[in-house]
């Protein structure tokens, strides 16, 4: 389960997005069924019931909070327990539960880890923990490989080429045709930093990965704030869900934020014909693309992905629990 992205915390969906109705979120070619069991707390279960392996995402909320398939009416609690199984009250429950997946919700975010065991904790920017910010979401699929994505987000270089009329059109102004890009990359206890600047111009943008999927980027000097993160989040095979979340701390006018929520929805949708071009569709191994200095980020990324990810899984639960017929 969850090739190439095992034992990893990535957001799913926004809170504000998941309500008592059921839905289906894909992540790492896993479906997952996610809900909201009570005011405070959200239900993550495996998108399967233990029956007949039919989606969970289809049945209803039961009035504890809990989960019914549609199918036979089996219950379940948030921690996958099962409650009732119709016309067989005597039948045990205790070794007929779905499975739950490790979850938080922090910074406003629904979080899962891609495995059973986690040994780690989420990692994000105290922005998304500072209600006292002006917040936009946005979330979208697009029909390409997170990897590429993710390069994507973390290529500073195609600024002025793929964004020329938007957040590009800042590095245009400076660049002339013998102009030279520097990048400082630096390690961090979360991924990296990246500092760019063209030729003597001081640095114009400060840039950070966050492992394994997400790019946060600040556009704006101190005391403002205005700062983009993306998480570039597996779905199904081949495709991605691209989730954009921004904050700032001016601007809280009733008519700014439409503004600046439409050009940053913009700034987003000029990368997606370039990423769904991408051939092989998979970020490959050094050696079969042709890469310049100014590639430092992205290739850092790539090192670490194909270091880490590439052959990761874990066992299927079910694999682990012998199924049973009676009793």
């Amino acid at each position: 389960m969850f090739d190439g992205f095992a034992r990893q915390w990535t957001p799913v969906l926004p809170l504000a997005r998941i309500g008592n109705r059921p839905q289906r979120a894909v992540v790492a070619g896993e479906p997952l069924v996610v809900w909201r069991v009570d005011r405070g707390r959200v239900g993550v279960l495996l998108d399967r019931c233990p029956h007949r392996s039919v989606s969970l995402a289809l049945g209803s909320r039961t009035p504890s909070g809990g989960l019914a398939c549609s199918f036979h009416g089996w219950e379940f609690d948030d921690a996958g327990a099962c409650e009732k199984i119709p016309f067989n009250p005597d039948r045990g429950l205790a070794r007929r539960g779905a499975t739950k997946l490790p979850h938080r919700e922090l910074g406003g975010l629904l979080w899962v880890f891609t495995g059973f065991d986690p040994d780690t904790e989420p990692e994000l920017p105290d922005t998304l923990l500072d209600d006292s910010l002006v917040r936009f979401e946005h979330h979208e699929t697009w029909d390409a490989h997170w990897t590429r994505a993710m390069e994507n987000m973390l290529d500073y270089p195609h600024l002025p080429y793929v964004h020329r009329n938007t957040i590009g059109r800042f590095v245009r102004a400076k660049q002339r045709p013998d102009s030279v890009l520097h990048q400082e990359v630096r390690d961090t206890d979360f991924g990296y930093d990246v500092t760019p600047w063209l030729d003597d111009n001081p640095p114009g943008a400060t840039l950070k990965w966050y492992a394994p999927n997400s790019m946060v980027l600040d556009t704006i000097p101190a005391p403002r704030l205005m700062r983009i993160q993306i998480y570039c989040i597996p779905a199904e095979p081949n495709r991605v869900r691209m989730l954009l979340v921004t904050t700032r701390n001016f601007a809280r006018n009733p008519a700014a934020p439409f503004a600046f929520d439409r050009f940053n929805v913009k700034v987003l949708h000029q990368d997606r014909a370039v990423v769904e071009s991408s051939d092989p569709v998979i970020v490959p191994e050094r050696g079969l693309e042709t890469s310049v200095p100014t590639d430092k980020a992205t290739l850092t990324f790539r090192t670490w992905f194909n270091r880490e990810l590439p052959h990761s899984s874990v066992a299927d639960p079910r694999e682990r629990t012998p199924s049973t017929l009676e009793g």
